[in-house]
């Protein structure tokens, strides 16, 4: 009998052994698949994070051109303020001067009418 259970147990343990290395397999297996799924994962996100970057590049590149324009367009206001008000001095000028005509004409009828 003791030969009998020293087979059994040689047997369950063998059996087990079996269990565990094909479970130990399984794992190695499915360790594998996710770690290609993981690859495969982060290959795609670097993609991603590659376009992210030449499209932020892309906008920042804008960004300076607009700010460019912006500067230039300040530029030109300024420009086009002082052009203003050197337009408007000169009409107020010539508002003054076309009065003080004026009260001279007026003045030199009244006299003409006067002398008359």
């Amino acid at each position: 009998m003791a030969g009998s259970d020293s087979q059994r147990q040689l047997l369950t343990l063998i059996r087990d052994f079996s269990t565990e290395k094909s479970q130990g397999e399984r794992r190695i297996v499915n360790q594998k698949k996710r770690i290609e799924d993981l690859t495969s994962e982060l290959d795609v996100l670097n993609k991603e994070l590659e376009e992210a970057k030449r499209d932020k590049e892309t906008i920042e590149q804008d960004l300076k051109g607009y700010e460019v324009e912006l500067s230039m367009i300040d530029a030109s206001i300024q420009a086009l303020e002082a052009r203003v008000a050197l337009t408007n001095n000169e009409i107020s000028k010539l508002g003054s001067e076309m009065a003080a005509l004026k009260r001279w004409i007026y003045c030199k009828n009244a006299r003409a009418k006067f002398t008359d």
